[in-house]
């Protein structure tokens, strides 16, 4: 009963945060601009990452035990809601953006007390220990998936299904390991009201809201943080292998984009439309059929992972398909035209 009242407080909360913020965002112009990178209609507010971390924020704060652990986590969630709100209405430098990453990264690391120091039998010769490289290597993933997660971020929709499927999958690993994860759960609950105005259903395509890049770095750093408490330590809940898995779209298409950026010799954080999403939208598909397409992508590997750590599959040869398919995923993406000429004929053919 104390997890349903939570849930449904959650979900409650994170409604009313929309109906208080949405008209201040608007007064003070936090709000997204079409250009020619962005074909929305109309100025939109971006205040879903904002809704979504007062409700999880304050529920939290009703329902678990305040230590130092979750004091630590809704301080650094704060900080990265505020750079988010920052970069949303004066869009900050890559340099700003970073920083703050790093620091939220530093306040992980010494109120968990933690670190990605084992990355499990990845190579078949034992498990991988990374020793005092692994405190670099978790400031590497703290900015990576927190970026990821941000990048993703590119039609109604698609990074509330993401953010969803990976903490629905993260709860399951702890609930099937006879643990609970009140985070993530919550998280989730927040986040329905904002797909539900995000998309438009209900009767709220007027009062459209985005995630903005306060939802993003938050809902990133919340998903990272996760990731590393219940993949490291003597008491780990899943195997690092596993958490490749669970964040395989958002991760699979940051690192293929910035391999492409690479090439061109562009900065890695250089805009484009040259993403999972832009290119399914370049093929003929609509946003919400794109939409469909990617979460079936992200729901499919999400279940391998968990398939592969609920039978305890090989993390070697679980980390070597995960490597196969990014391959393939990546040359698939770097020749994306020759595949889109190719379905452009057969459906004129058709």
């Amino acid at each position: 009963m104390e997890l349903m009242l939570a849930l449904f407080f959650s979900f409650v909360m994170s409604l009313v945060a929309i109906g208080v913020v949405r008209p201040v965002a608007i007064r003070f112009n936090l709000v997204d601009k079409p250009n020619e990178r962005k074909k929305h209609e109309g100025n939109i507010p971006l205040i879903g990452g904002i809704a979504v971390f007062c409700s999880v924020s304050v529920t939290a704060s009703l329902f678990f035990p305040l230590n130092n652990e979750l004091a630590s986590y809704l301080f650094a969630s704060g900080l990265m809601v505020m750079l988010g709100v920052m970069d949303d209405r004066h869009d900050l430098s890559v340099r700003i953006r970073v920083f703050f990453q790093v620091v939220v990264a530093t306040l992980m690391i010494v109120s968990t007390d933690g670190y990605i120091e084992n990355l499990g039998n990845i190579l078949f010769f034992g498990d991988v220990n990374l020793a005092w490289f692994g405190v670099i290597f978790t400031y590497v993933a703290v900015i990576g998936i927190i970026n990821a997660f941000n990048m993703v971020d590119g039609i109604d929709g698609l990074l509330g299904s993401m953010a969803i499927i990976t903490l629905i999958s993260i709860s399951f690993l702890l609930f099937s390991g006879g643990q609970t994860s009140l985070l993530s759960i919550l998280l989730v609950a927040a986040l329905v009201p904002y797909l539900i105005f995000n998309l438009g259903v209900f009767g709220t395509q007027y009062k459209k809201i985005f995630m903005g890049d306060a939802g993003s770095m938050f809902i990133g750093f919340t998903v990272v943080w996760l990731l590393v408490i219940n993949t490291q330590g003597e008491f780990s809940s899943f195997r690092p292998v596993t958490a490749l898995w669970i964040v395989a779209v958002p991760l699979m298409d940051m690192a293929a984009i910035i391999i492409r950026r690479i090439r061109k010799g562009k900065s890695p954080f250089s805009p484009d439309r040259d993403h999972l999403h832009h290119i399914f939208l370049r093929a003929g598909f609509t946003s919400k059929q794109a939409l469909a397409i990617i979460s079936v992508i992200g729901i499919l590997f999400a279940m391998v992972g968990l398939v592969g750590e609920v039978y305890q599959v090989s993390e070697g040869l679980m980390f070597l398909l995960f490597i196969a398919i990014f391959i393939s995923y990546n040359y698939a993406i770097l020749h994306v035209w020759r595949i889109l000429k190719w379905y452009r004929k057969r459906t004129a053919i058709r």
